[in-house]
């Protein structure tokens, strides 16, 4: 290694471009290093073909043992290659020279970091990540687990089974889908990106890749998956709220949270009083009665607090928000309920004399048409899922 000590000089954007390989100062090994007087431990390769890049040189506090006092001592010195120059610019090698050296003060070795983010990166694998995934991710959360592995199992695993997580594209995405849409399967390519876009969105929270390959991917040629649901139209939604808005306490305004919020029937049909933060606007739905190894908070906009200050007040051991015996236990009979809404709806549209007709549809298509709403307004698949 070159004595970068009797060689120094402080860098600048224009003396490092213009830099020269001489040598006549050039060690035996004919690369000329150069230390940054302003960044101590930045260096400067040049070699005799004028190529430039920027390392860091330095040592991890902690590795050369500890003194009888208790003192810590440096290691041997270790380097790390920050990149050629162009692109890397000096500002951002001299910020990251710096995060390097003081991790290193703080016995951290960069370097071995980085190994090991490498080796977890190519060992992380579709085909064993597809197993983590339904084990910790689908089985807990999911009543059809079967069904997601299944599909994901047959239309995606045998062409990912042994490729790196981090090598799969957008494109590889769209072959995929191309091939089911290809062969008529339009319904079933909808369920795989449905399923994907989770899978990438689990790997992401995980840190298991670093970017999501199927954020803002776009297929206008998928056809609707009749078990999805589907979006109710404005004009139905306007029919049903002022339905719901007849039908009142408990069956009116829970429909009205379903459908100004798009959460799942259960998450406000079990909701407590308790679980409301009126201070932060927020429905906090613990994990111990949501489909998740977390918490799940929910923010209220204004409309939806108008309708919970509408709801009886409960009064413990009454703590039950939505009930039809005080509050005892959690609302139930949404068959008829649903029933009655839809007559209400069905009522004032003959009375208005309008065309329109409420087509066959689930309370769960109000979070269909909450999702429907969202991709409209321009927010990706993965603002969707965090919303749903």
């Amino acid at each position: 290694m070159a004595d970068i000590s009797r060689r120094k000089k402080r860098f600048t954007e224009q003396g490092v471009e213009r830099l020269n390989y001489d040598p006549k100062v050039a060690p035996a090994n004919g690369r000329l290093e150069i230390a940054d007087e302003l960044c101590p431990g930045l260096i400067l390769r040049v070699t005799p073909k004028g190529a430039k890049s920027f390392s860091v040189i330095y040592k991890v506090v902690g590795e050369g043992g500890v003194t009888p006092a208790g003192r810590l001592l440096a290691g041997k010195q270790h380097r790390i290659t920050l990149g050629t120059t162009p692109p890397l610019d000096l500002k951002t090698a001299r910020e990251r020279a710096r995060e390097i050296m003081l991790a290193a003060s703080q016995g951290r070795d960069v370097r071995r970091e980085l190994i090991e983010a490498s080796r977890k990166r190519h060992q992380n694998t579709f085909d064993a990540t597809f197993e983590r995934f339904i084990e910790q991710e689908i089985k807990p959360s999911i009543s059809s687990w079967k069904n997601v592995e299944r599909v994901l199992r047959l239309h995606v695993r045998p062409h990912w089974n042994e490729k790196r997580l981090h090598e799969i594209r957008r494109a590889d995405i769209h072959e995929i889908l191309d091939g089911l849409v290809t062969r008529g399967l339009t319904a079933t390519g909808s369920e795989v990106r449905k399923h994907l876009s989770r899978f990438f969105n689990w790997a992401i929270e995980r840190e298991l890749i670093g970017e999501n390959p199927i954020l803002g991917l776009k297929r206008s040629d998928l056809g609707s998956n009749e078990e999805a649901g589907r979006a109710l139209s404005d004009a139905e939604l306007r029919f049903v709220w002022r339905s719901a808005c007849r039908l009142g306490y408990p069956f009116g305004a829970l429909f009205q949270l379903l459908i100004l919020t798009g959460q799942r029937r259960n998450d406000w049909a079990h909701a407590r009083p308790r679980e409301i933060d009126f201070g932060n606007s927020a429905l906090e739905i613990p994990t111990s009665r949501y489909k998740s190894r977390r918490d799940h908070i929910v923010p209220l906009s204004s409309a939806v607090l108008d309708v919970i200050k509408r709801v009886p007040a409960c009064a413990p051991p009454n703590d039950f928000i939505f009930s039809s015996r005080d509050g005892r236990v959690p609302v139930s009979g949404f068959s008829r309920a649903k029933a009655a809404l839809d007559s209400q709806a069905e009522e004032l549209m003959n009375s208005e004399q309008t065309t329109l007709s409420l087509q066959n549809y689930r309370l769960h298509d109000f979070r269909v048409t909450c999702e429907t709403r969202l991709a409209n307004l321009g927010f990706n698949q993965e603002i969707r899922d965090a919303v749903l």
